[in-house]
C-alpha cells in the first residue's frame, strides 16, 4: 500500500494518501481511489479492460461485500467529493473546490454497485457489475473504425504524458501503428502549428517554427509565404507522428524514475500549457505590432 503514497490518483488527479482505501487494475496496475474506480465504472486508463484488484495484488482481499458501495448518505454524515476529495456540507448538491455534482442520496437514485465473481474461467475471479448497464461496454477509438480488443496493451505512462485529450490521441497513436504509418491529420496543427507545439509543451519545436515565422515575416517575401504555408501543411499531416515520438522519449525516460520525481517529471513534461500558449501568443503579436509601426 505505502508504494503507491505521492502517485496521482488518474481520476481525481489528487495524491494517494497512506488512510485512502487504494485499488488497482488487474491489466495496467493504474492505481485508483476505490470510491474513483467505481464512478468510472472501471479503470481510467483508455481502452484498458483490466478488473480490479487489492493493492497488494491479492484478489482474495477484494470482496463483493467490501466493495459494496451505495449512493446513499447519512444525514450527520459530510460528502467528500470523488473528484478533488474535499469534505462538503451534507446539504450541498456541488463540491465547494472543484465545482463536481456531488453524489447524495437526495439528489440521486439509490444505485448499489457491487463485485461479483466472474466467469470461473477468468483469471481473475471479481470483475465489476452495475446493475444500471449490460456488462462494461468495450469502449472504442471511433464509432465505425477502430475497436481496442481485451488484449490491447496500453501504455500508461504514455497516457499520462498526453492528459488532456487522451480519449483522442491515444487511439490515434495505436492506429498509427497498427497500420504502420506516420501521416494522419491534425487540424490544430495545421491551423495553429507554433502554438499548437507550444500548447502540448512541444516547447523547442514551437520556437523553432515562430523564429522561421518571424524571419519570413521581416523578409516579406510571397514566395516564402507560400512555403510557409506548404510546411503548415506537411507539420499537419506529421503533427500527430511527431507528438507521438515525443510522448514515448518522455514516458521511456518516466520509466526508470520513482516517486516523488515520477510524478513532478510528468507534470512538467506531459499535458497542456494553456498559459505559455496565451503568453507566446500575446507576445509574438505584440512583437509583429511593434514591427510594423
Amino acid at each position: 500500500m505505502n508504494d503507491y503514497v505521492g502517485k496521482i490518483c488518474p481520476f481525481c488527479k489528487t495524491a494517494f494518501q497512506e488512510t485512502d482505501d487504494i485499488v488497482v487494475c488487474s491489466e495496467c496496475d493504474m492505481p485508483h481511489h476505490k470510491d474513483c474506480w467505481i464512478e468510472n465504472q472501471g479503470c481510467t486508463t483508455f481502452g484498458c479492460m483490466g478488473s480490479i484488484k487489492a493493492a497488494d495484488g491479492s484478489a482474495t482481499t477484494v470482496t463483493a461485500s467490501t466493495l459494496e458501495y451505495e449512493d446513499d448518505i447519512k444525514p450527520d454524515q459530510n460528502i467528500f467529493c470523488t473528484r478533488c476529495r474535499r469534505k462538503n456540507d451534507n446539504t450541498a448538491l456541488f463540491c465547494s473546490g472543484c465545482g463536481a455534482r456531488l453524489v447524495t442520496g437526495i439528489s440521486q437514485p439509490e444505485v448499489k454497485h457491487t463485485f461479483t465473481p466472474a466467469d470461473p474461467n477468468n483469471t481473475n475471479p471479481y470483475r465489476y457489475t452495475n446493475p444500471q448497464y449490460n456488462g462494461y461496454q468495450q469502449q472504442t477509438a471511433f464509432n465505425n473504425s477502430y475497436v481496442y480488443s481485451s488484449t490491447t496493451t496500453v501504455d500508461a505512462d504514455v497516457v499520462q504524458l498526453i492528459g488532456t485529450k487522451s480519449e483522442y490521441y491515444y487511439p490515434k497513436f495505436q492506429e498509427m501503428k497498427a497500420q504502420n504509418k506516420k501521416t494522419s491529420w491534425n487540424w490544430c496543427a495545421f491551423l495553429v502549428t507554433p502554438y499548437w507545439l507550444i500548447y502540448r509543451k512541444m516547447y523547442g519545436y514551437g520556437a523553432a517554427v515562430l523564429a522561421v515565422a518571424f524571419v519570413i515575416f521581416l523578409i516579406g517575401s510571397a514566395f516564402l509565404s507560400l512555403l510557409t504555408l506548404a510546411g503548415y501543411i506537411v507539420l499537419g499531416i506529421f503533427a500527430n507522428y511527431i507528438y507521438m515520438t515525443y510522448l514515448e522519449s518522455k514516458a521511456n525516460q518516466v520509466k526508470s524514475m520513482t516517486e516523488p520525481y515520477r510524478s513532478q517529471f510528468i507534470a512538467q513534461n506531459g499535458g497542456a500549457n494553456s498559459t505559455a500558449t496565451i503568453l507566446t501568443i500575446i507576445g509574438y503579436s505584440v512583437l509583429i505590432l511593434i514591427i510594423s509601426l
